[in-house]
């Protein structure tokens, strides 16, 4: 397999974007611009050379969980990933046939696919292919309230020399000639993420012919955007997962084996990790360490911390390094974990120096242990490595780690304690991997303490008993969701930002049900007839029928159509709740008889 990269030449590319687009750009300046034909075309030809190379230079080289000491070119280390929509794939994703599918598009992927190196490898191919100026916006760092995207976009301007008269900006972007990339929307607070998804509606609104490209993990939110084409990334194969081991600068002969392996079968029995490109570069790091792959994220990201604590085994030319606190590896991951509360409770994966001092010092008084707050976060930065230093920035080598340490820092937390920071974090339970670590590392107290009485609450709120009739399906429904549109050949539902009951029933869903999903969601031909009815209508008429929750009653047409089909739209998802009530109270009172039996049968 062969990349896509070349050398990148960012005067070359600059200079031929300038010729091949200077006629269109002087004639947007018309009016605008001060000055003779000359004068104007030498000012832009200044003014986006100039921000070409810069936004290039910035955005053409990265640090990486391997690469940590300098910003390196992208094509060292990172492999060209496919995606793929409803009615497309891609399988070498490149921004010629994303734009030709839709110039506004949501790249969506989970923890560690790679979504923020592909919208930079997007970035350095549209200087390549010299149609559209790109904006690039790290979401993250426009997180308060106040901030908008606007401001972002003025910041870049300002920051990467983009110097001239905003009347001409906005004659661009009516023209279509810039393209933005807004990278994380998952990086941000739910509330936030709602101003931003309006923002973007109204740009869109505003500038038809701009080009979007946001990247998120999964979030129903997202579906707001109903101009965008959603596009999944796709795990790697066999043959990426290779490339990849081969780019990074680890040990040669670790490396060989570990491919070997790869080839071996073991990509194949274990391709849910190994396909994943954080996750495959992990292991690359565990493997000499321990060749076993765990099925659980959670072993998995504390075999990686134990690999970065006392060994390095497959970096290239690594060595022990020193550690300048002497605390063990126990008390050093106590002082972790609750570093990582604190920033991932102020949603913040950057952070300066300062800031990182001062969280450090608020651990100390939390866990009562003594060392200097100094050395330990150098030892973050070069001995362990799960932070990393960016120019006046500190950002952590992925946010996944972060959510590792704030879940241990949970789970270690007394009961009560347990119970409110899960309350806090239920909002963000599908968008990150909290609730799904914690399960891991402690799935009886999740599900006694926290799903069981979320379901008992539900069920009440429905007057749910036992069984399931269309009175109870309605007012679930209008509790889950806002309201309902057939478009693009399917039937989508808006989120009731009120209410997160929606992100706790996806979690019991995709982390609950594994096996009894199919036998509640299995579809018979006979029970779609009228969904499918509905979406070929929608398809024909080219139209979009929406239901607003609120105004429906439970005899309305589409909660009838929904109460008798499959799906997560349908019934079967309330009945499928109820089992899972049910289960969790069998396994609880299971669990305390067998207890009695075994440890008490003397008393």
């Amino acid at each position: 397999m062969k990349d896509n990269f070349e050398q990148l030449d960012l005067n070359k590319i600059a200079v031929e974007f300038i010729n091949s687009n200077l006629k269109e750009l002087t004639n947007l300046g018309k009016g605008i611009l001060k000055g003779t034909k000359d004068t104007i075309q030498f000012k832009l030809k200044t003014i986006y050379t100039n921000y070409l190379r810069n936004v290039g230079e910035r955005y053409g080289k990265s640090k990486s969980f391997f690469i940590r000491d300098e910003p390196q070119p992208l094509d060292r280390f990172f492999v060209p990933m496919g995606i793929e929509s409803s009615n497309i794939t891609i399988k070498n994703a490149n921004i010629r046939a994303i734009l030709s599918h839709n110039l506004k598009s949501i790249i969506v992927g989970t923890a560690g696919s790679g979504k923020s190196m592909l919208l930079k490898y997007l970035l350095i191919d549209t200087l390549k292919y010299k149609k559209r100026i790109p904006i690039f916006i790290e979401l993250r760092d426009y997180s308060d309230m106040k901030s908008t995207i606007s401001d972002a976009i003025k910041d870049t301007f300002d920051c990467f020399g983009l110097d001239i008269e905003m009347e001409f900006i906005n004659k661009a972007f009516s023209a279509g000639h810039f393209i933005i990339f807004l990278d994380g929307l998952d990086e941000v607070t739910v509330e936030k993420r709602i101003v931003i998804v309006k923002e973007i509606d109204a740009i869109v609104k505003e500038f038809p012919k701009m080009s979007i490209i946001l990247t998120s993990r999964p979030d129903s939110i997202t579906s707001e955007l109903q101009s965008f084409s959603i596009f999944n990334t796709l795990p790697m194969d066999l043959k990426q997962s290779v490339l990849l081991i081969q780019k990074l600068p680890a040990d040669d002969h670790i490396k060989k084996k570990f491919i070997k392996a790869l080839e071996n079968g073991l990509f194949k029995k274990h391709s849910s990790f190994l396909s994943n490109p954080l996750l495959l570069t992990i292991m690359l790091l565990t493997y000499g360490y321990s060749t076993d792959i765990p099925s659980k994220l959670s072993v998995f990201y504390n075999q990686a911390f134990e690999a970065l604590f006392q060994r390095h085994d497959t970096m290239k030319g690594a060595y022990k390094r020193i550690k300048e606190t002497n605390l063990d590896i126990q008390d050093f991951e106590k002082v972790l974990n609750v570093f990582c509360i604190q920033t991932y409770d102020d949603r913040k994966i950057r952070f300066s120096r300062q800031e990182a001092i001062e969280y450090l010092g608020k651990s100390k008084q939390i866990i009562n242990l003594k060392f200097n707050s100094e050395s330990f976060l150098n030892d973050l930065l070069q001995s362990v490595c799960i932070l990393v230093e960016e120019g006046l920035f500190i950002t952590f080598s992925h946010r996944s780690f972060q959510e590792y340490f704030a879940a241990k820092f949970i789970v270690s937390s007394e009961s009560n304690m347990k119970k409110r920071l899960l309350k806090k974090y239920q909002p963000e339970t599908i968008d990150d991997n909290i609730y799904k670590l914690v399960h891991e590392l402690d799935p009886d107290f999740l599900e006694y303490e926290i799903i069981l009485p979320f379901l008992s609450n539900l069920f009440d709120k429905i007057n749910l008993k036992n069984k399931v009739g269309i009175t109870h399906f309605s007012k679930f429904c209008k509790i889950m969701w806002e309201k309902f549109h057939f478009r693009d050949n399917n039937l989508w539902g808006t989120v009731n930002t009120s209410d997160y009951t929606n992100n706790s029933v996806r979690f019991i869903v995709l982390n609950l049900t594994t096996a009894i999903e199919d036998k509640y969601f299995a579809t018979k031909e006979n029970e779609i007839d009228w969904l499918k009815e509905k979406i070929s209508k929608s398809v024909t008429s080219n139209s979009e029928e929406i239901y607003h929750l609120k105004d429906l009653k439970y005899n309305d047409e589409i909660i009838v159509g929904l109460f008798s089909t499959r799906g997560y739209f349908g019934k079967a998802l309330l009945t499928l709740l109820v089992k899972v009530k049910a289960n969790i109270e069998n396994k609880r009172t299971n669990k305390k008889e067998k207890l009695e039996e075994i440890l008490f049968k003397k008393d």
